[in-house]
This record gives C-alpha cells, sequence and structure tokens, in this order.
C-alpha cells in the first residue's frame, strides 16, 4: 500500500457534495478517473516543500467557491476551458491551472481568413464574455490589496491521460511514421444543435487535419501513417490504454491538432514518448519555452513537412531527443512537482 503524503489532498468535483479524501501517489481516487500524473507530481512537490500543513483542493473547474479557505489552503484547476480566474484566488495561498489563465486567438482572421478561423474567433470572444466577470473580480480585489498579501496564479500543463509507463524505442524501430488517435467532435449533438450544423473549430480543424492525412496516405504508400478516430473525446478517454500506448511508443511523428482549446494531452502524452510533434498554436506559457514541436498554421503545409522529416533520418533523431528533453525538463512530474513546490515555498 502506497504511503500517504505529509499535506491532505481532496478531490472537488461540484461545489455542493463533500471533497473526497485522496491520498496521492494513489493513481485512481475514482473509480472512473487516471490521476497518475498529478499522483506522481504531488510525491515529487512534497519532496520540496517545507511544510506539511497544507490542504490541496484538487478540481476539474469548481471556479467559484472551495470547501475551505486559508494561507494554508492551494487549489489546482486542472480542466476548466473559460480561462476563468478563481473567484477565491484571494482566500487561498495559491491557485494553479491547466488550460491557461489567459486564452489566446492562434491565428490572425484578417490575414488569413478562413471558415476555420472565423470560428476561432467567435470562440476567442465567447470565451472573454464568460471569463469577464471573473477577470473583473480579480482586478477589484488586487486593487484592494496590499502588494504581497495575495495567493498567485500559476499555469501548469495538464500531463498525460491513460498512458502507460514504456521503455523508449529508438526512432529507427518505430513501426509507423505518423500516428493520430482521438475523435474529430467533442460531443455528440443533437440535431437542433448550431454546434452540430456549423461546426466547431475542433471538428473543422481535425477533419482538415484527417483529410489532409488522407490525401497524403494515397499520394505517398511509402509512408505509414495510421488513424484511429473515436466518436466522441469520452470514446477516446475510454479506448484501450495499452493498445493507443504501444501505437503511440511505436510513433515517430505525431500530428496534434486543436481540441476545444488549443492545448490538448496528446501534446505531452507524444512529448513524453520521444515523438515529433506538428501541432497548432501553443500559448505563451513558461513551459512551452523551447518546444521542439512544429507548429503548423494551416493542415494544407503538412504534406510538406512530413516530406522533409521522412528524407531527413538525423533531423528525426534530434528532434526526438529534443521532446525527450522537453517532457524531462518542463514537463515531467518531477519538473512540475518541483514547480510548484519551489512557488508554495518562496512565500514562506
Amino acid at each position: 500500500m502506497m504511503k500517504p503524503l505529509s499535506n491532505k489532498y481532496y478531490i472537488c468535483l461540484k461545489p455542493d457534495q463533500e471533497p473526497i479524501p485522496w491520498y496521492p501517489p494513489d493513481p485512481h481516487p475514482l473509480d472512473w478517473v487516471d490521476y497518475t500524473y498529478f499522483g506522481k507530481v504531488f510525491e515529487a512537490m512534497e519532496k520540496h516543500l517545507d511544510r506539511d500543513d497544507l490542504i490541496f483542493y484538487f478540481t476539474w473547474d469548481c471556479v467559484d467557491e472551495l470547501p475551505s479557505y486559508g494561507e494554508n489552503v492551494v487549489a489546482v484547476v486542472v480542466g476548466d476551458e473559460w480561462s476563468r480566474i478563481p473567484s477565491y484566488f484571494h482566500k487561498v495561498r495559491a491557485v494553479f491551472a491547466c488550460l491557461t489563465l489567459r486564452p489566446i486567438l492562434g491565428c490572425n482572421p484578417l490575414v488569413r481568413p478562413s471558415y476555420l478561423n472565423f470560428l476561432a474567433l467567435i470562440q476567442f470572444l465567447r470565451i472573454w464574455v464568460i471569463r469577464l466577470p471573473k477577470l473583473i473580480n480579480y482586478w477589484v480585489h488586487k486593487s484592494k490589496s496590499l502588494r504581497g498579501t495575495q495567493s498567485s496564479l500559476y499555469d501548469i500543463p495538464q500531463g498525460y491521460g491513460r498512458q502507460l509507463e514504456l521503455p523508449i524505442k529508438d526512432m529507427e524501430a518505430r513501426k509507423y511514421d505518423v500516428f493520430f488517435a482521438g475523435s474529430v467532435v467533442h460531443n455528440s449533438h443533437a440535431q437542433w444543435s448550431l454546434k452540430r450544423w456549423i461546426g466547431t473549430p475542433k471538428s473543422i480543424s481535425r477533419t482538415k487535419m484527417i483529410s489532409s492525412l488522407q490525401r497524403i496516405k494515397e499520394k505517398h504508400p511509402e509512408m505509414n501513417i495510421e488513424i484511429a478516430t473515436t466518436s466522441n473525446f469520452g470514446a477516446s478517454m475510454s479506448a484501450d490504454e495499452s493498445l493507443y500506448s504501444q501505437r503511440m511508443m511505436d510513433t515517430k511523428i505525431s500530428v496534434v491538432p486543436r481540441g476545444t482549446s488549443f492545448e490538448t494531452i496528446r501534446y505531452y502524452e507524444a512529448m513524453r514518448y520521444g515523438c515529433i510533434v506538428i501541432t497548432e498554436a501553443l500559448p505563451d506559457r513558461w513551459f512551452y519555452e523551447g518546444s521542439p514541436a512544429i507548429q503548423i498554421k494551416d493542415w494544407s503545409e503538412l504534406e510538406g513537412i512530413l516530406e522533409n522529416l521522412l528524407n531527413n533520418p538525423h533531423l528525426v533523431r534530434e528532434k526526438h531527443q529534443q521532446a525527450l528533453n522537453w517532457w524531462n525538463t518542463k514537463a515531467s512530474e518531477a519538473a512540475i512537482g518541483a514547480y510548484m513546490a519551489e512557488k508554495l515555498n518562496s512565500d514562506l
């Protein structure tokens, strides 16, 4: 049995539900989730923490309230896609958040007009409308408080999902040149849903990416391209973790299109296994600095990028090592655990 960590950890599903005790590094505090990544992050963090009286509330998107507050309370918000600054930010020691506290547009609809960029702009504006009350609350409390008396807000990566820990394969031993696994739509929309008829940035981007991959596959039969789509996000999360992990470890180049936001766990899973990542825009966040990912503005550019990579084995090996280095120094459990401990210790 795993030994519980010194500080206290709770999972907060909804504001009106009792918090659920969690004993990291236990990866399965709930039957239907896998918290392996964050369980290991907290385990690594505790090796560097200078105190043992902290209370951590781990939540998907509870940004309005927590079970308790205080100088010893830390919030970890991992799934809020609206980029909202939690209302309680000034009542706790720190807030660590995934999916960025500052939304990005990721494109310039005026310079590169397209239906996808138009939908991205609409989504960006919608996010700003939804996050604005929280932002106003943040400004109000900042103006009222003296410097140094408020908690801090920190970005952290999402990490991986249901991904196995496997030995890293050399690029020459990998079966697939290119691999994509995931959903095209986030959820199945009702017949009368506007999203069903006009699409979403995720569905448009991923449809374009898959169409591009299929054309490349027909034109370049020498490229081993594997495409594994699922019906929705939930189906992706419940897919066979062993099969997915083995395929990813057997992949040289992983295409990582945007999801409902520009950030997706596929990015981190591919980097963790040393794949070359081709993705869209990345937010300006500290851990993306030095990322070896190849950022693409339009999936029509994909063919040329793949040809250049696959015809250059030295570049493939170089990108592989860069991916592993980035993961180990910027997003691994040890790196993020040390980062969180440094921030929590800094005000002691």
